[in-house]
């Protein structure tokens, strides 16, 4: 057994001695022993938990204190736990993928980061519940392997506007907005504020306590956070549907690619419309991105129809 790993076996028993006293004291408190043996373990924990930091330093180790506490009587439902922490390693894989691949729109990390970012165990602890979590990393003299994932973290979580959420994206990717939202949500639901901080193993300590208020904020914006963008495609294709009165068409193209929508405002309503008939078909295009889903909203506008024969006076029109 490495020195680190003897550590965390040595810190989660003593933890787990103290919680089982806690338990006992709980049950009869005017138990002058137990008060004692509980001090004296509480102390040796904290030793522990001490060799525990100092060792991870050397030995290159990230160590996170990850804390979940609530404003009622404490409970923790196995599920509600469970899903803040997998949401916590989501987040926390996605913005290391992010940063060393570039920004991805889907929600998705590759299988080797996802490893070299994997969360272990080490052990948890009474006082709400903390729950102590470790990487293994990699240090040269200037910097370490997740330096910068784990300050950008805590950057994440800092959003404030919308402008925040788009900014973000832009630079991390809609997947880990996508993955702050999940992870917010996910304590909001179990009613949880969340304590997280980590000691990286150049000695540096980076954390910050989000109350659950400031969890449900994040959600309300990215939620109410979206991002739209138009394009005019020209296209060939059949027109087998289409109504003046109701403003609605639908479009297929060679190969069988269907465009349904509504008729623009801008459409000349003299135009004639054959059903059946192939036109050359110009649309308005709106993709708009919710951030909260990570899915795309595509909506086409009918501007105009014309002959097939006239799509060079057409294409001529747009590079003026």
């Amino acid at each position: 057994m490495s020195d680190f790993a003897s550590v965390v076996d040595r810190t989660r028993r003593a933890f787990a001695t103290v919680s089982r006293l806690e338990g006992a004291l709980a049950r009869d408190p005017g138990n002058r022993a137990l008060q004692i043996n509980l001090a004296a373990a509480a102390k040796r924990a904290q030793s522990s938990q001490s060799d525990l930091m100092s060792i991870s330093e050397y030995q290159r180790v990230e160590v996170c204190n990850y804390r979940l506490a609530t404003e009622e009587q404490p409970t923790f439902r196995v599920a509600a736990v469970s899903r803040s922490l997998i949401e916590y390693q989501n987040l926390f894989s996605q913005i290391y993928d992010a940063l060393k691949n570039g920004p991805k729109g889907k929600a998705v990390f590759g299988r080797n980061e996802e490893l070299e970012s994997a969360l272990e165990l080490a052990y948890s602890y009474s006082g709400s519940l903390g729950i102590v979590l470790f990487v293994q990393s990699e240090r040269n003299f200037f910097e370490g392997r997740l330096d910068d994932s784990i300050a950008k973290l805590f950057e994440v979580m800092n959003i404030a506007s919308r402008a925040d959420v788009r900014q973000v994206a832009d630079e991390l990717g809609n997947s880990v907005v996508k993955r702050l939202h999940d992870w917010s949500r996910a304590n909001l639901d179990g009613g949880f504020s969340t304590d997280v901080q980590w000691s990286r193993s150049d000695g540096r300590k980076l954390g910050q306590f989000v109350e659950r208020d400031r969890l449900g904020k994040i959600v309300d914006l990215i939620v109410a956070t979206s991002d739209e963008k138009v394009s005019y495609p020209l296209l060939k294709g059949a027109l087998v549907g289409g109504d003046i009165e109701t403003n609605q068409f639908h479009l297929v193209v060679p190969g069988g690619e269907s465009y349904r929508g509504r008729i623009s405002l801008d459409f000349n309503r003299n135009t004639e419309i054959t059903l059946g008939r192939s036109y050359t078909a110009r649309l308005r295009q709106t993709t708009t991105t919710v951030y909260a889903t990570n899915q795309d909203k595509v909506d086409f506008e009918l501007l105009s129809l014309s002959n097939p024969a006239d799509i060079a006076a057409i294409v001529e029109r747009d590079d003026e």
